[in-house]
């Protein structure tokens, strides 16, 4: 592995390492983002906060909300799989965004970067509402993961209350424990329906959330007329995607 960039703060140490064609970003050696343009879907968490967008009708997504940038390979597969008119990125570590425009090639006028604390930015936020909102909202507490504001019902509310009629909810979680937790707090926000993702390879399970009820067959459908090549697709239909239990 070649060490492209690193960078030291107080607290902080960033490097921006190359595997093959893969640009990877680690903080304080928590492996944060990967991106290879070559592999734009490959078996990464990442897959689990994109993909998801398929849902819905791909046309329908115009409007999109990052809660948490890392080196930006959400943004970046998102810009293979929906025509979003607006994306707007909210990260409140400077460095991880000048890892994305630097590093992982987030030059898009479509997309505004916006360095701030992302709890405070949307308590703030009083604008249209989002098509799609993602919240991968991480910190690191001595190498390891872990979300930077609970699932609260007075946090579910607020994204709840950004989302569109029918728009979808992604919500990054530590383990299938926390999702679990939560699912009460989901529902009582008016998010009855969803699926929990899952990759063997990582802990994360990532929560799907939406008011209205999502069909697997119409992400299934999406996915053959959006995502090119068969590899592809295969990949995409390795992610564990199950029915959550309210």
């Amino acid at each position: 592995m070649t060490l492209l960039w690193e960078h030291q703060t107080a607290d902080t140490h960033y490097s921006v390492r190359r595997s093959g064609a893969s640009i990877r970003l680690y903080s304080n050696r928590v492996f944060h983002s990967q991106w290879n343009p070559d592999r734009p879907f490959a078996g990464g968490v990442w897959d689990c906060l994109s993909l998801p967008v398929l849902y819905r009708p791909v046309e329908r997504t115009r409007r999109v909300l990052l809660l948490g940038v890392g080196g930006g390979a959400v943004i970046r597969q998102l810009q293979c799989l929906c025509n979003f008119t607006e994306l707007l990125a909210v990260e409140i570590d400077a460095q991880h965004l000048t890892v994305a425009e630097k590093w992982f090639g987030i030059d898009d006028e479509r997309v505004e970067l916006i360095h701030d604390n992302a709890i405070d930015w949307l308590a703030n936020h009083d604008g249209e509402p989002f098509d799609l909102i993602i919240d991968d909202l991480f910190g690191h507490s001595e190498g390891e993961p872990l979300r930077a504001c609970a699932l609260t019902t007075h946090w579910v509310e607020q994204l709840q209350q950004n989302l569109c009629a029918g728009g979808l909810l992604v919500v990054n979680c530590v383990n299938s424990h926390e999702l679990k937790q939560a699912l009460p707090v989901f529902a009582d926000c008016g998010l009855r329906h969803g699926y929990r993702w899952t990759l063997p390879a990582y802990e994360n399970a990532i929560g799907v959330l939406c008011q209205q009820s999502l069909q697997a067959r119409e992400w299934s459908r999406q996915l053959e007329t959006t995502l090119p090549g068969a590899a592809l697709q295969r990949q995409a239909r390795a992610i564990i995607r199950r029915p959550l239990r309210f």
